[in-house]
């Protein structure tokens, strides 16, 4: 059993700590001494299914503390950064916590610790990292274990992943590693630092192209009066495609870290003279897919000004409540200037969303469609999917639902509503 001290604690480092506290002694580290407090009486900075359980857990079997003082790391055999590494709006990453974290716990790292990073950085950074270490006479073994977390599924991902993507400054780490995911499922993949990294990248990357290659085939079908749900449903089952793989009709990726992870390798083949046209295209299609909402609003109401839009879903994904880099709020940014009104429903969002305050949030779907002339959906909760929505549409101006999540079927409707799917229409 170590003793593991995690910096950073958001949702990354939240996740982490209840994890590794099932085997280990872990301290979680945030500067802010208020959120301190909130996590010792298990009040999380951001929801996620089974996380408050394994915290209270944790906690109560005395496996899982929390601290502001940096210095505590002294005491620790591991130190695990796992900061959510901020993006900006052009999807650059922010590196400044990072660096400020190693700085500040430079006094505390001995030769004799181990350090793990798991925080969204671009290839490279390990390696400059160590670097600093080393001129401060500071040699740990060092590893860059990408995180491979998806919000709503956050605990099963860490526990039960397809693989462990491990790169070490020194293979000598390999026995330490194993016993800090002891426990973990998953085939270890040990390789050096900037391999490690860059599968993170590529990862995300091909998510990303095949998310915006969806797009291109979605607006195809619409062309053409093909059902794109049931292309990438048949595309699916194909033995050199997978049943998982990320195509299918929709508004493109959202929450900065596909994004992110582009402009990493973007700004690699732009500094190295490497042509990265397939990226290029895949970042900027999914620029120019926030505003298909938009297009098909003022198809279907022959304009928006005055038109009143309600949005059922505000956060990134349902079963959270996070509103960082949400597609819906993307999509409503895309619609300013139109003259349109714009009310919102979301079962986790009680208040006014401070960054759009020209959004009034409703406290239910039947106030949001209240005179509405189209409903969107963007957020697939279970909720949306089993509404009366031919009891909605009596209230409603004009019964136009789009359904950007393509979660209803057409026995869902009332007569006469004209229904917009990505890749799908019923009239």
């Amino acid at each position: 059993m170590a003793k593991i001290f995690v910096v950073g604690m958001w949702h990354l480092g939240c996740v982490t700590a209840a994890c590794l506290a099932k085997k280990h002694n872990v301290t979680g580290f945030a500067p802010d001494a208020a959120v301190v407090e909130g996590l010792k009486k298990n009040q999380l900075p951001v929801a996620e299914p089974g996380l408050p359980e394994a915290m209270s857990q944790a906690m109560a079997g005395g496996r899982l503390g929390f601290t502001s003082d940096y210095s505590r790391a002294i005491d620790a055999d591991v130190i695990y950064i796992a900061f959510d590494t901020p993006v900006d709006k052009d999807d650059h990453v922010d590196l400044s916590p990072i660096n400020s974290a190693f700085d500040t716990l430079m006094p505390s790292i001995s030769d004799s610790q181990m350090l793990v990073i798991s925080s969204q950085i671009p290839v490279g950074t390990s390696r400059k990292i160590l670097e600093k270490l080393h001129k401060h006479g500071k040699k740990p073994l060092l590893c860059y274990t990408p995180e491979n977390l998806r919000l709503g599924t956050a605990i099963e991902c860490f526990m039960k992943p397809e693989r462990i993507v491990l790169g070490v400054s020194d293979i000598g780490m390999r026995p330490g590693l194993e016993g800090v995911f002891d426990g973990v499922a998953g085939e270890r993949m040990y390789m050096e630092l900037e391999s490690a990294e860059m599968v993170k990248h590529a990862m995300n990357s091909y998510l990303a192209t095949m998310i915006s290659f969806s797009g291109e085939i979605s607006d195809l079908c619409e062309k053409t009066g093909a059902n794109a749900v049931l292309v990438m449903e048949a595309l699916r089952k194909e033995r050199r495609v997978s049943p998982s793989a990320p195509i299918m009709p929709g508004l493109g990726f959202g929450g900065g870290t596909l994004a992110r992870d582009v402009q990493i390798l973007r700004g690699i083949g732009k500094n190295s003279g490497a042509p990265t046209l397939v990226l290029d295209a895949a970042f900027l299609a999914n620029r120019e897919r926030m505003n298909y909402v938009s297009h098909r609003l003022t198809h279907a109401l022959g304009g928006l000004s005055g038109k009143t839009i309600a949005f059922f879903g505000l956060t990134y994904k349902p079963g959270t409540d996070t509103l960082r880099r949400s597609l819906a709020l993307d999509v409503i940014d895309s619609m300013k200037g139109s003259g349109a009104v714009m009310r919102a429903y979301d079962p986790a969002v009680k208040k006014q969303v401070e960054t759009h305050p020209q959004v009034r949030v409703c406290s239910s779907a039947k106030e949001a469609a209240d005179g509405a002339d189209a409903i969107v959906i963007t957020t697939a909760w279970d909720e949306f999917k089993s509404l009366d929505y031919a009891l909605l549409a009596l209230s409603m101006k004009q019964m136009v639902i789009i359904d950007a999540r393509n979660i209803l079927s057409k026995d869902k409707l009332g007569k006469g509503t004209k229904y917009f799917g990505v890749g799908v229409t019923y009239d």
